[in-house]
């Protein structure tokens, strides 16, 4: 095999694999685990991945199941483009607080952009916690709540929720 045969031929090896390396387009439920890693400071529980991969056991209906994915479906872009935005202004942040040119009113001003970013996906979240209490029944309550103990140790019925029962 002479050099301009072999040439071609490692060519179309790195060619091949590197179009065999491109990452697939993701799916939308995906999204879920990406905003997870996105976001470090997570007040409020990330209810709907838990929800949705454990209808069966919290014993959603067809058209709950339908209204928590349509939510899903209509927001998830939407806030993981905004938690990619609050990476991308933390990192802003750090690097203009190294710089002597930045003043501290500047800093202050970017921060304060995060916040207003980080109230975004709060809302969202709030959203879809409004969502999940006007979708849910009593027996759902109780299929979540068996499945957040199975997840998470130490979570405990709220109070109100024992005092009914």
């Amino acid at each position: 095999m002479n050099n301009r045969t072999l040439a071609v031929a490692i060519t179309i090896f790195f060619l091949a694999s590197h179009t065999a390396m491109a990452e697939p387009v993701k799916p939308l439920h995906q999204n879920e685990a990406r905003i997870e890693k996105l976001d470090k400071i997570n007040y409020l529980p990330n209810l709907l991945p838990t929800i949705i991969e454990n209808s069966d056991v919290i014993e959603l209906t067809d058209d709950q199941l339908a209204t928590l994915l349509s939510w899903r479906e209509a927001n998830s872009e939407n806030v993981v483009s905004i938690m990619n935005e609050i990476v991308h202004k933390r990192v802003s942040i750090k690097q203009a607080a190294l710089s002597p040119d930045i003043s501290s009113a500047r800093l202050i001003q970017m921060q304060n952009e995060v916040f207003r970013l980080q109230r975004e996906v709060l809302e969202h979240q709030l959203s879809c916690r409004e969502l999940v209490i006007n979708t849910f029944d009593r027996n759902n309550w109780e299929g979540f709540f068996l499945v957040l103990a199975d997840k998470e140790p130490g979570v405990t019925l709220p109070e109100l929720y024992m005092t009914k029962r």
